[in-house]
């Protein structure tokens, strides 16, 4: 695919910019950042060199009871200029086929569609019929556009089966009747549309499409356009697009990301980076944030996530499971020469770590909460007292209850805990180890120096005095400090009259209620404080 793209200049001004891609281009931004437009400027600065046919976000996708039958030529004019006759140009596209508004313009070309692909079947046949006769032997048939858009429907859909027949489109899904193309879904309709509009595009000649996703499964985007891809080899494809997901499933396409545009066709924009740590969609997502990034050892879509991002609105929280996740995506961000100058942050729970390794994590941006496991803040006292007054409880008397009720369960399994801080501080050690020089004598020194800074018994020791402590200070919110187990606030459910589990289900509840800002204040205690 020898077609060279151009670009505006990146900085918003100057000489436009040629993109170095063989293969085809994804452009991401968010709204308002000019994408339609700038499909727009490559549309006008290319097409007195390439055939350029560009499909709009805007566009009808009513099919008629039957399609107009024309001849081949008159058929592609009105597609791709928007008229037929001796009129039909690029010079006069904006006003025929864009209505003088291309940015906005309903696009309303279904019906030109279907009959650009009837007269390509017709042409096949009239053209087939010709070389039969002069032959007066059997010639292969090759498929017209609609036997190739009969085939991509097999594969994208297995249930469905379509036809096109005497200007109509018939569709049948298994063990149904046959029904008319006007009647299929609106993911239906869009998937033939685009499948035709990508075939009928000429050869060596740039697509265009505005938000190749929409009205699109999930589940069939990356099959559809997979297919489309494997149809137009001899075409470049320009997919624009603000989904971050359908972005990084062209994963053999150069992604550029318009950070603004200033409203006189000037963008500013880069290309997506790449970093090895960290998958290209996280990538995409953090250039696509306006705000500054926190990574966080917590599950998508879990109540943990959500404190957060109610805690720290000034942030972009992408949740990334484990610690070990978080450490490393905070360090490739801030590490990386042309990301680190979106200002990330980690946050990881305490997790048995001692003050020097908790200080080690800060000086590369992450941060540790002042409890054990992150679901331990919604046992401390602070937010105990505001679920106690709302159930109409005496808060002095939640507090004692729950405090007695975690204090049994610590010291019922205390040897435990203890030397669970203690393998996690003696792993930390173990991960400091180097070799002293590259040959086996490095080795074995680097593995003796780096067991002879452990100490088991010191550290055992250390483990059980914090222990200790927490239990002896009385106080509920230091035994959250230590005690690592995520299923406190599930089994301190019954302290509180409430059945086993449903007192997370009550915090969410209140924190979308008035007792929102109050709660935020008593989980704020405990998270670190970001500028």
């Amino acid at each position: 695919m020898s077609i060279m793209v151009n670009l505006p200049n990146r900085a918003g001004h100057g000489v436009p910019e040629s993109i170095d891609s063989s293969g085809h281009i994804v452009i991401i931004g968010a709204n308002g950042s000019g994408k339609t437009r700038l499909g727009i400027w490559i549309e006008q600065h290319h097409q007195n060199k390439y055939p350029v046919h560009r499909i709009s976000a805007q566009k009808a996708l009513t099919i008629p009871e039957v399609a107009q039958l024309k001849n081949l030529e008159q058929a592609e004019k009105d597609l791709i200029f928007g008229r037929s006759d001796q009129y039909a140009s690029v010079s006069s596209k904006v006003s025929n086929r864009w209505g003088n508004n291309p940015a906005t313009f309903l696009l309303n070309d279904y019906e030109k569609l279907l009959s650009l692909l009837f007269a390509k079947s017709t042409e096949r046949d009239r053209k087939h019929t010709e070389q039969t006769r002069q032959s007066e032997n059997y010639v292969p048939v090759p498929d017209a556009p609609i036997d190739t858009i009969a085939k991509v429907w097999g594969d994208i859909m297995p249930q469905r089966e379509i036809k096109f027949l005497d200007g109509k489109i018939l569709v049948k899904k298994t063990d149904d009747p046959e029904y008319h193309g006007k009647e299929m879904s609106d993911g239906e309709r869009v998937a033939l549309y685009l499948i035709g509009q990508c075939l009928c595009a000429p050869d060596n000649s740039i697509i265009i499409i505005d938000e190749p996703e929409i009205h699109l499964h999930k589940s069939l985007v990356d099959k559809l356009w997979n297919k489309v891809e494997e149809l137009s080899r001899s075409k470049k494809i320009i997919y624009i697009t603000h989904d971050l997901n359908f972005a990084s499933s062209r994963t053999d396409s150069i992604k550029i990301w318009i950070k603004s545009f200033s409203g006189d066709y000037s963008w500013t924009w880069s290309e997506v980076p790449v970093a090895d740590s960290l998958p290209e969609s996280m990538i995409i997502e953090v250039l696509g944030s306006r705000k500054k990034i926190m990574f966080c050892e917590v599950e998508a879509g879990s109540i943990d996530a959500t404190i957060y991002q109610i805690v720290y609105p000034q942030y972009h929280v992408i949740p990334r499971g484990g610690c070990d996740k978080v450490i490393e995506s905070t360090k490739a961000l801030r590490n990386n020469d042309r990301l680190h100058h979106l200002d990330a942050v980690g946050i990881i729970d305490s997790d048995y770590r001692a003050a020097e390794e908790i200080e080690a994590l800060a000086n590369h941006g992450i941060q540790t909460i002042s409890v054990a496991e992150i679901e331990n803040i919604f046992c401390v006292e602070g937010v105990v007292r505001i679920v106690a007054d709302h159930l109409g409880l005496n808060p002095d008397d939640s507090v004692r209850k729950i405090y007695q009720f975690v204090s049994a369960a610590l010291t019922n399994e205390l040897e435990l805990q203890i030397s669970s801080m203690a393998e996690r501080r003696i792993q930390h050690l173990l991960g400091a180890f180097s070799k002293s020089s590259n040959e086996l004598s490095g080795l074995v020194n680097g593995l003796n120096a780096t067991l002879g800074r452990i100490d088991v018994d010191r550290i055992y020791a250390e483990c059980k005095s914090e222990f200790d402590l927490a239990i002896s200070s009385n106080r509920l919110d230091e035994l959250l400090r230590v005690y690592n187990r995520k299923s406190l606030p599930a089994r301190i459910s019954s302290q509180l009259g409430l059945v086993s589990g449903e007192y997370n289900k009550l915090l969410v509840r209140l924190l979308k209620s008035p007792k929102k800002q109050d709660l935020v204040l008593a989980l704020q205690h405990y998270l670190p404080i970001l500028p």
